[in-house]
């Protein structure tokens, strides 16, 4: 997952901390049946093609399951320490640290996909700009982006609340900072604490900052239209990965986008 945060705590520094224990903190998450409903999706707007680029591709979870359906996965990250996690799940991917923001022409990809809410971590102005530049610049001429986006509802619920999760010998703490009158466009922030046993019962603590920021479906649009992209499809996400064509921020916790360049997507949906 690709991070930017404010100066309190850098990106960097936020996923060095939360490596080892991303995989436990989203562990009830369905990336097989989630990505399925992506790929899917992603068909009817005319993806054929294997090649993927997992831009913060993080541990490599989101990424995993297209490797298993026989893609040839190139992923990028932020962070080394989460790119030394995904490695050693799959030696075969071709992984390498980038920013999404600066990130060259590494390849042609049949499908981009940037998930996790890694967008919402772009929480500079212009961010979106040169992140979906660069991601058109690696996308192929019949080719899709995928990216998800967290809602208002999102930060005025998760965000705004405190959760834990707990196996033998980890304890997460989730300390939501959000209110719940946060504002479309505003800036959202939550603690992640760990405490990982060390031995004869002594805990470390680990703490890592989110800072994300919300982006309005308009400003995506432009964004998307200023890098030669255009929305061909925009769907709320259910709890069961699959997708809701209302897109609705105040029903649904994520939205997804689908892009194409615009002489392929024509007009947005």
């Amino acid at each position: 997952m690709y991070a930017m945060q404010t100066p309190m705590t850098s990106a960097g520094e936020t996923y060095e901390r939360l490596a080892p224990f991303y995989d436990e903190l989203t562990r009830e998450h369905d990336y097989d049946g989630w990505t399925w409903h992506l790929e899917h999706t992603a068909f009817t707007y005319g993806v054929r093609g294997r090649r993927l680029l997992d831009a913060a591709c993080g541990t490599g979870k989101s990424f995993m399951p297209f490797l298993e359906r026989g893609y040839a996965v190139t992923g990028c990250d932020i962070s080394p320490e989460m790119l030394a996690v995904a490695g050693a799940k799959a030696p075969e991917a071709e992984l390498f640290a980038a920013d999404i923001r600066e990130l060259g022409q590494v390849g042609e990809f049949d499908l981009i996909t940037c998930l996790d809410d890694a967008v919402n971590y772009l929480t500079g102005d212009g961010d979106l700009d040169l992140a979906f530049g660069s991601l058109a610049r690696n996308l192929a001429e019949d080719g899709v982006l995928v990216f998800d986006l967290n809602t208002v509802s999102a930060y005025r619920t998760t965000w705004a609340r405190d959760a834990t999760l707990e196996s033998p010998e980890l304890f997460l703490a989730w300390r939501g900072k959000t209110g719940e009158d946060f504002e479309p466009g505003g800036i959202a922030e939550l603690i992640v604490e760990a405490f990982s046993e060390t031995g004869l019962g002594v805990y470390e603590r680990v703490s890592s900052h989110h800072v994300e920021r919300h982006h309005p479906r308009p400003a995506v649009e432009r964004a998307l239209e200023g890098a030669g992209l255009t929305a061909v499809g925009v769907f709320g996400q259910l709890p069961d990965g699959s997708l809701d064509s209302l897109a609705d921020e105040d029903l649904h916790h994520k939205l997804v986008y689908f892009a194409q360049p615009v002489a392929k997507g024509g007009d947005t949906e």
